[in-house]
């Protein structure tokens, strides 16, 4: 699940880190703009987001509203909504590397995800539509790469929480039901440390804590349901057995 979190948690803390940077008085704007047209271009679905409140001077900011569109063929119009990515700012940490974020909470967080009669999900959809649309940056000569990339801010999070999860499991398709299934907060605790990682790796970090919960809560409804559908088999074959034989 690592690449979904770059979809917005990565861009979003690449983007933050860089604001000091900026000359535009516009940076939630800016922000806003990159986290959607990125996000767009990696699902190929349509991410957006409703609000960017950024107060980087006064060390705490913002993010409201991520929402990544399903693809067509599912019935749930989305397959994830964030509502609020909440930053603490170390005031010290701006213009140094790692830029250092005292917490991160992500609030509001909720999951629709949705199985088809095989058993595929929409999340597992939206992960092999992103990985098409990332270039395999192993296949680029090692000289190419060092010449043309540019070092990526380095970020250090002394506090990440996950507050909660409402997780929608779709199973109409499977035994005409959805369930709704509450997933804990969890303190995730420090990550990067003393040294920081790379925004994109971070992200990568953040996603699949986020979304290993998500999963596992998910395939364990799934699983449960089909168990309960194969007693159902079980028990209606002895009941036929047993007239038969009775």
């Amino acid at each position: 699940m690592n690449k979904l979190s770059a979809i917005a948690i990565g861009l979003l803390l690449f983007f933050g880190a860089m604001l000091w940077f900026l000359a535009s008085a516009d940076w939630n704007g800016f922000v806003r703009s990159q986290i959607e047209i990125h996000g767009s271009k990696l699902t190929g679905e349509t991410v957006t987001v409703d609000k960017v409140d950024i107060k980087l001077s006064e060390g705490f900011g913002g993010i409201y509203g991520i929402s990544i569109e399903n693809p067509v063929k599912y019935q749930q119009p989305k397959a994830f909504y964030l509502g609020e990515v909440s930053l603490d700012i170390d005031m010290k940490s701006i213009g140094q590397s790692p830029f250092v974020l005292e917490s991160i909470v992500l609030k509001k967080p909720q999951a629709f995800v949705e199985f088809d009669k095989s058993g595929n999900n929409n999340l597992k959809d939206l992960l092999t539509a992103i990985n098409n649309q990332i270039p395999k940056s192993e296949s680029e000569p090692e000289t190419k790469k060092k010449k043309d990339s540019k070092p990526e801010p380095r970020i250090s999070i002394n506090n990440l929480e996950l507050a909660g999860v409402a997780l929608t499991v779709d199973l109409r398709q499977v035994n005409g039901k959805t369930y709704d299934v509450e997933i804990p907060s969890v303190q995730l605790g420090a990550i990067g440390g003393e040294e920081g990682l790379p925004a994109s790796e971070l992200g990568a970090v953040i996603g699949n804590s986020l979304f290993k919960e998500i999963s596992a809560a998910a395939k364990k409804q799934y699983k449960q349901v089909m168990k309960e559908k194969l007693d159902k088999k079980k028990q209606d074959f002895l009941e036929k057995l047993k007239k038969k034989h009775g």
